[in-house]
Parts: C-alpha cells; sequence; structure tokens
C-alpha cells in the first residue's frame, strides 16, 4: 500500500490486476519457497462489490451537500468577507473536487474504464485535495482559536492579510506533494489485456513507498489532529470560563468537529502503518496480509464520509447558515411568480413562505 489514500485504491486495483491473468499474489521473492503464494481471489471479490456501490452512494450525498453549502456561501455570505466563510468556501471545492475522483475509480474498480492519460491526472487531482481538505480543517480550527481564544478581529486587514498567506500556503503545499502521484503514477498493461494504474518508483520502489505512507500519516492526520486537539482544548477551556448565552452549543460543537476527524480518520491511519509494516518485512503471514486488504478499504470509504460531513459540521449546524439556506428556495419562489405571473401577484404558497422566513429572520436576530 503506498502513501496516500489514493495510492491506496490504486495498490488493491494492483492486486485485482493480478488476479484476474494469476489467481495469486507472490510474496517477496526471497520468501517465495518459504511462505509459497498468497490467493487474494476474496479480496478481488469484495473491492469490486463494496467499492464501487459505496463510492457512488459518497459522491450522490457529498456532491448534494457541498454544491448546496457552495451556493449559500455565494449568494449569501460573501457580502461578509470574513475568514471563516473564505476557508469554508475553499474546503467546498476541496471537497467538491475530491468526490469527483470517486466515479473514475468506481468505474476503474469494476474495470470499465481505461486509464492512460487519466490515471496520472486524477491520481495527482486525488492527493492534492486530500491534503488540501485536511489543512482547511486546520485552518478552520485556528481562525476560531483566533477568534474566541485571542479575540482578533476577523474583519482586520492584517489578520485577513495574513489568513489569505496561509491560504495560499495551504494549496500550494498541497499541490507541491501530489507532484509525485502525478510523476510516479502510470498504467501497466499485463499479458496486453488488464490495465493497472499504479505507482513506479524504480529500484527504490520499496524505500519511496513507505517514506510518502510516513509523510501522510504524520502530514495528513498526526500533525492536524495535535492542532485541533491544542486549538479545540484552548476553545472548550474559554468557553467554559465565559458562559456566555450558547456556549454550550459552540462547546457540543467543539468536540463534534474532534471527535469525527478523529473516529473516520484514525482507524485509516492506523491501517496504513500496519501496511508500511508488511512492506518492511514485519508482517508476513498471507492471512494478515488478506486482513490488512479488507482494513484498507473499509478505513478508507470511512475517510470519505468525512467530504458529506463537512458541510453538515461546519455550516448547516449554525442558525445563521440555515437562515440562509432557507432563503434559496425563498428566492426561487419570488423569480418564479415574477416571471411566471403579473408583478403585484404572488402565488399564496410563496406569501406563506415569505412569512415564515420573515418570523425566523425575527426570532434568530
Amino acid at each position: 500500500i503506498a502513501a496516500t489514500t489514493a495510492a491506496a485504491l490504486l495498490d488493491a486495483q494492483d492486486y485485482a490486476a493480478n488476479a484476474t491473468d494469476y489467481p495469486y499474489e507472490y510474496l517477496d521473492e526471497e520468501d517465495y519457497m518459504q511462505y509459497a503464494l498468497c490467493t487474494k481471489e476474496e479480496v478481488l471479490s469484495f473491492s469490486r462489490a463494496f467499492l464501487p456501490a459505496f463510492y457512488t452512494v459518497v459522491f450522490l450525498v457529498g456532491l448534494a451537500g457541498n454544491v448546496l453549502l457552495f451556493v449559500v456561501l455565494i449568494l449569501y455570505v460573501r457580502k461578509k468577507k470574513k475568514m471563516t466563510e473564505v476557508y469554508l468556501l475553499n474546503l467546498v471545492v476541496s471537497d467538491f473536487l475530491l468526490l469527483l475522483t470517486l466515479p473514475f475509480w468506481a468505474l476503474y474498480i469494476s474495470q470499465q474504464v481505461t486509464w492512460d492519460m487519466l490515471c496520472p491526472v486524477l491520481s495527482a487531482m486525488y492527493t492534492m485535495n486530500f491534503y488540501s481538505g485536511v489543512f482547511l480543517v486546520s485552518c478552520m480550527s485556528l481562525d476560531m482559536y483566533l477568534q474566541i481564544v485571542d479575540a482578533c478581529s476577523p474583519r482586520s486587514s492584517t489578520m485577513q492579510r495574513k489568513s489569505i498567506l496561509v491560504l495560499v500556503v495551504v494549496w500550494v503545499l498541497s499541490i507541491l506533494l501530489s507532484i509525485p502521484d502525478g510523476l510516479f503514477t502510470t498504467t501497466k498493461h499485463i499479458n496486453n489485456k488488464t490495465i493497472v494504474c499504479t505507482r513506479d518508483y524504480g529500484q527504490k520502489h520499496l524505500f519511496w513507498k513507505v517514506v510518502f505512507q510516513v509523510i501522510q500519516n504524520i502530514l495528513g492526520f498526526l500533525f492536524p489532529l495535535l492542532f485541533m486537539v491544542f486549538c479545540y482544548s484552548r476553545i472548550a477551556c474559554a468557553l467554559t470560563t465565559l458562559r456566555t448565552p450558547g456556549s454550550r452549543r459552540a462547546l457540543c460543537l467543539v468536540f463534534a468537529l474532534v471527535g469525527v476527524f478523529f473516529v473516520l480518520w484514525f482507524p485509516y491511519n492506523i491501517v496504513l502503518i500496519l501496511h508500511s509494516l508488511q512492506d518492511v518485512g514485519a508482517i508476513r503471514s498471507c492471512e494478515r496480509s488478506r486482513q490488512l486488504d479488507y482494513a484498507i478499504q473499509i478505513t478508507e470509504s470511512l475517510a470519505f464520509v468525512h467530504c458529506c460531513l463537512n458541510p453538515l459540521l461546519y455550516a448547516f449546524v449554525k442558525k445563521r447558515f440555515r437562515l440562509y439556506l432557507w432563503k434559496i428556495p425563498q428566492a426561487i419562489c419570488r423569480r418564479s411568480a415574477f416571471v411566471d405571473i403579473q408583478p403585484s401577484e404572488t402565488s399564496p404558497s410563496c406569501s406563506r413562505y415569505a412569512a415564515q422566513i420573515e418570523m425566523l429572520s425575527i426570532t434568530n436576530a
């Protein structure tokens, strides 16, 4: 299993491609006589049955949530020019681009699409948006920390310039981390039949495989988790001390953000560490290898759910965003009434809906 989540999927399909022409996978050459063959036909059958269906569900649900949040941010929040919403908008774009790769992976697993040009492009795109998504979640933790603990004004021009600089660094770093995928990921043909999209580092394949996997564990999980725990623990202390109206609700949101990030990403990173141990020879059992293949598919799929939960966690739990969300159908009603009937007329349903919106605005004010 390679260093990124995309590469983990690629290696799983490498197993699948080999199993198509050969009903087994070779272990290390020096250990071949001792450990014989390690068949993985069950892993192939499981991946083809489970992953395309799961990726399709995640893609549809995540696409709906992120598109809806994107519309809310563009139509209503952009006028406020707050960095929280700027980070959130970038997170939506990152999640959206990451979700766009899932249909291609689903087609690839079911062997209904060939790669060639798409292989390195999609792999690099996947890795870039994986890192940018994790980094942006950390940026939003920092933004909340500065507003609550350090009492910085989000409208301060100095703070906005620094935040924009952080945002640029996030995307540049994410692009740099995705370059190895673009350079070393390629398509291979087995018996002029099966196409495999996998990484090829040359003679030092195992070394770089482990190196990039360790980088993902550190930059993609450990550092962001520790940073979030630091920021949100300080925020929790500040909210507990202040005891302002709504602080309890904000405190619950803080714990939810850290808890969801840990639950969704921790199992996957543990499995990646175990795969690194397998790569260096610490784990040699064929049965353990099969179990790790199942685990990487399940935990990776669980991590994808984060793209679906981001809109709910970072936006729609807030009253202000829910109010903006309710305004979208109101705007559609008003536009349809303007187009379809006389300007002086309005449909009763739209009138009642507008009245409900006005009451909700007064209540949340």
